[in-house]
């Protein structure tokens, strides 16, 4: 509750006197969404959508996706104990480690479809903006778009030359570039190349021993191709990937989650961690670090007859990693895991538009193939369990189709009427089995067990599968789960004044099934978590006063959820509670968004952004929480769902010559409490935390720009994650320390 007053009287203490948070957007200036397939202006589409523009993200220092939680309320991100990036908005989220886990919130760029968010990373480089959409997506972004959309648009090549890049030097030694080069080829043909690359920046420290970290070594790309080949056709053509050596993440030792007498006497003693917010424990010698590669080629056709546009958007993508990740926050191999896998995602999109007077269409369709390989090497011979490690082999193969149409009524000049409806068939197959890692412990050990449980001799050889089917042999398991489902919306939009609006919605999206890749003893941890689904109601308002000066948006929404996907427990025979997939049959959601931006005087405006969200599971449902206990979960928050989360900002400019501006910009977020599992254990609760953010600048008429920037101002102490996805221990998962620095940036 501190925290809260505190923020607020922060906040409103900068709204009111301080000309320094972070920078803001002209509240008359006018805003479009590509989110429905159609640019709209933000302030008049019948959905809650935010835009973040490319001067936005520069000034407040956001570089990756995850920094987006900070200026997007509702919105939260949650790295897994395997390194796959989980995002979540208004509580509707899916947090499991596989590589092939579908998400609830869905990603593009340039509405190419980036289907998991571990190839986002790139994305973020040399953008227009960012849009994101709360709330079910599914009618235009198709299915795992349950919680929303994100699309990221890319700066397109421009008439004439233009370059531009920023440099930035941070503590620890990081050192973050970015550079642009853009023009014509021909009277035809335009161009535009944009390079990034970060290095350095090792802020965790090791609690035993000199040494660190946490060092970047990221290089992305993407180069635009545009041609005009007549007056009614046209291409777009984008390459991009990425390359990433940085190191992975440590965690804190934060707590034993099973008895002692049964641990590694070494470990029964081990200490726990200082806690402090660069403190972090991994093995020596080791290379904790990432071997991951990604590109993308995605092609947009656009063809316009008289009253109709055909589109068409085919892309394929292709990522590989190969990484080291120490999971258990000790100097012992207590749980090592080394994700190995691969993507190919093959993408095709047709769909026609058009608009009269007072109706605008879609129709469409579109196919996606994907083929995942998610492997995972795991080592355990510091444990409590009977063998040294386990190899879980997966291997999953997805086809989907969809049909989808959209319409939009101007009923009478104020009132809007738009509907939405699409049709996926989706068949996801799964071949999956935990071998022996090669050194024979778990090989000799299942053998042991399926002998004596069996009455027969069974033997499973060095590195072979060693999962048990219900007969006790070693079987690879093979599996499908085919889905057909519908998604759809309604909306009205009134314009009951000018520039004022409200408007109110009702969508179901759906979710698809998922297998887990995990090191299962048995077949039945392959059990899939089966498709979810959301009915959601929204209403909102969208004003715009004081002659464009303020703008207030508010939102509040209720939805219900069927077949929630959780990453929970299942019961191994032999080994206890182990990790799995479950659904959570009935739950809801609830809450409210309320926004406001402000040009308070020449040169100065300021934001404030509240997110409320409350989460419950409705009903019985008994399962097992974090640490394996079996307990009764109805009526609890879902995990990893904060309640609460506030962003205010301000920025402020004024010349200070005829060929120099100054500005400041400062941002402050605030994320409530919130708990890494099920069962609300004190072990796995994430606090509540406040960010501040500030900035300070130089902008100079030859088109240089100059600043000192601050990230974490207060030096807040916060974590992101506990987790438990080893046995035997919880690790507390944080965020970066204070970090300052300068930046140079110009365009020409």
């Amino acid at each position: 509750m501190g925290n809260k007053l505190y923020l607020g009287t922060m906040t409103l203490g900068w709204l009111v006197a301080s000309p320094c948070a972070a920078q803001g957007t002209d509240p008359s200036s006018d805003i479009v969404v590509t989110g429905r397939k159609i640019e709209a202006d933000a302030n008049r589409v019948s959905l809650s959508a935010q835009t973040i523009t490319g001067a936005d993200l520069t000034q407040n220092n956001i570089i990756t996706a995850q920094d987006l939680v900070r200026v997007v309320p509702g919105l939260t991100y949650t790295l897994s104990s395997y390194g796959t990036p989980v995002f979540t908005i208004r509580g509707v989220g899916f947090y499991d480690t596989s590589l092939a886990a579908p998400p609830a919130v869905s990603m593009s760029i340039d509405e190419a479809p980036i289907p998991y968010p571990i190839l986002a990373q790139g994305m973020m480089m040399d953008l227009e903006r960012v849009d994101v959409l709360k709330g079910p997506q599914g009618t235009l972004f198709g299915q795992n778009s349950t919680g929303g959309a994100v699309n990221f648009v890319a700066a397109k090549p421009t008439e004439d030359l233009s370059l531009g890049g920023r440099v930035a030097v941070a503590r620890f030694g990081s050192v973050n570039g970015e550079a642009f080069l853009s023009g014509p080829l021909t009277s035809t043909l335009k161009a535009r190349l944009a390079v990034k690359a970060e290095q350095g920046g090792a802020w965790q420290r090791s609690d035993s021993r000199d040494d660190e970290l946490g060092d970047r070594a990221f290089l992305a790309g993407r180069l635009l191709v545009d041609w005009s080949a007549t007056e009614t056709l046209s291409f777009e053509l984008n390459l991009n990937g990425w390359r990433d050596r940085s190191d992975t993440l440590a965690g804190q030792f934060v707590g034993l989650t099973i008895a002692p007498a049964r641990l590694p006497v070494v470990l029964r003693s081990y200490p726990l961690s200082s806690g402090g917010q660069r403190a972090a424990e991994w093995d020596q010698g080791k290379s904790y670090r990432r071997d991951s590669d990604f590109w993308h080629a995605a092609l947009r056709s656009e063809l316009v007859l008289p009253g109709m546009t055909f589109t068409s958007i085919s892309s394929y993508q292709h990522f590989k990693r190969n990484d080291l990740t120490d999971a258990d926050g000790t100097a012992l191999t207590v749980f090592d895991i080394r994700p190995i896998g691969s993507l190919e995602v093959v993408s095709q999109e047709l769909r026609a538009s058009g608009a009269t007077r007072r109706l605008s269409w879609i129709v469409g369709g579109n196919y996606q193939h994907e083929s995942v390989s998610d492997d995972a090497l795991i080592s355990f011979p510091v444990s409590s369990l009977p063998f040294a490690g386990v190899y879980a082999k997966t291997r999953q193969r997805v086809e989907a189709w969809a049909l989808f149409a959209n319409l939009k009524f101007e009923v009478v000049s104020s009132v809007t009427l738009e509907g939405g409806l699409r049709y996926t068939n989706e068949v996801r197959r799964f071949r999956a089995c935990a071998h022996d890692d090669g050194g024979g412990t778990g090989a000799a050990y299942v053998s042991r067990v399926a002998t004596l449980l069996s009455g027969r001799p069974v033997s499973v050889a060095p590195g072979g599968c060693a999962t048990l089917n219900e007969r006790f042999e070693p079987t690879e398991i093979s599996d499908a789960l085919r889905d057909r489902n519908w998604s759809w919306r309604a909306a009205v939009n009134w314009e009951f004044a000018a520039s004022k609006f409200v408007y109110a919605s009702v969508s179901r999206g759906h979710k698809s099934g998922a297998f887990p890749t995990l090191g299962a003893t048995a077949t039945s941890q392959f059990t899939p978590a089966q498709p979810e689904s959301l009915l959601a109601v929204e209403a909102g308002f969208k004003l715009s006063l004081l002659n464009g000066g303020l703008q207030i948006n508010g939102a509040g929404f209720y939805y219900d959820y069927d077949n929630k996907q959780l990453r929970g427990k299942k019961i191994d025979p032999r080994l206890g509670p182990l990790s799995g997939l479950v659904n959570v049959p009935k739950s809801r959601i609830y809450g409210a968004e309320l926004s406001a931006q402000a040009s308070l005087s020449p040169g100065l405006s300021a934001g404030l952004d509240v997110s409320y969200t409350h989460s419950r599971i409705d009903g019985p449902f008994m399962n097992y929480d974090g640490i394996g206990n079996l307990g009764e979960f109805g009526g609890e928050p879902f995990p990893l769902t904060p309640q609460w989360q506030l962003a205010g900002s301000v920025s402020y400019e004024r010349p200070i010559s005829d060929r120099m501006i100054g500005y400041t910009t400062s941002h402050i977020s605030y994320q409530d409490k919130t708990n890494s599992a099920l069962g609300e254990l004190p072990l796995l609760t994430l606090p509540d935390y406040i960010l501040v953010d500030a900035a300070l600048g130089v902008k100079f008429g030859s088109g240089w720009d100059a600043s000192i920037f601050v990230r974490n101002l207060l030096d807040e102490n916060y974590a992101t994650l506990v987790s438990t996805i080893s046995p035997d221990v919880a690790i507390r998962l944080n965020g970066q320390p204070r970090t300052y620095g300068a930046a140079l940036s110009f365009r020409f």
